[in-house]
């Protein structure tokens, strides 16, 4: 037998019966239908299952806040105006003011560093202590304008670190060079 190959669509052949007749096999589904066949039990098996589904979340939603809230610890939030006397600063206050006061004896020290530096290397890096001082004004005005945001917070924090880090690294090159 040899087999020829086709170049032209019309050379296919009109009427090629399918390999096997399916009609039977439909026309019974569509006679059980008419008939009223009653479905499959099996239709009917995840009825109670969404419920139970929903009752065991919120189940666990309600354990997983109470659990939150047993774990959490209380704050007593104090401020500045609270505090009777004038002695009795908080801790954080004390701490703030410690880094103030670092900062400031590292900008007096920068400040000098920056007086000695060529002219190209004093604007890199008055430009990059520009930047960070600008962002970390903007993200205590954002604070200004929501307080309780911990993702400020910590952008803050972070913020005020890296300062730091470049103002002790700037000193440091001076004190290397020297």
């Amino acid at each position: 037998m040899t087999t020829r190959m086709v170049k032209r669509l019309d050379e296919l052949a009109q009427a090629t019966p399918p390999p096997r007749d399916l009609w039977p096999a439909i026309s019974a589904a569509i006679e059980a239908e008419k008939a009223g066949a009653a479905p499959a039990p099996a239709t009917r098996r995840f009825g109670w299952r969404p419920v139970g589904a929903l009752a065991a979340a919120v189940a666990l939603v309600t354990v997983g806040v109470m659990i939150g809230k047993a774990i959490t610890p209380t704050v007593d939030v104090t401020t500045a105006q609270q505090s009777q006397s004038p002695d009795v600063i908080p801790a954080a206050f004390q701490r703030d003011e410690n880094y103030r006061k670092q900062r400031e004896q590292l900008v007096v020290e920068v400040q000098k560093r920056l007086a000695s530096m060529p002219a190209a290397e004093r604007d890199k890096v008055s430009a990059s202590l520009a930047t960070l001082r600008r962002s970390i004004s903007e993200i205590e005005a954002a604070l200004g304008r929501d307080p309780a945001n911990a993702l400020l917070q910590e952008l803050l924090v972070s913020s005020c670190q890296e300062e730091m880090r470049a103002l002790t690294a700037v000193r440091e090159a001076g004190n290397q060079e020297t």
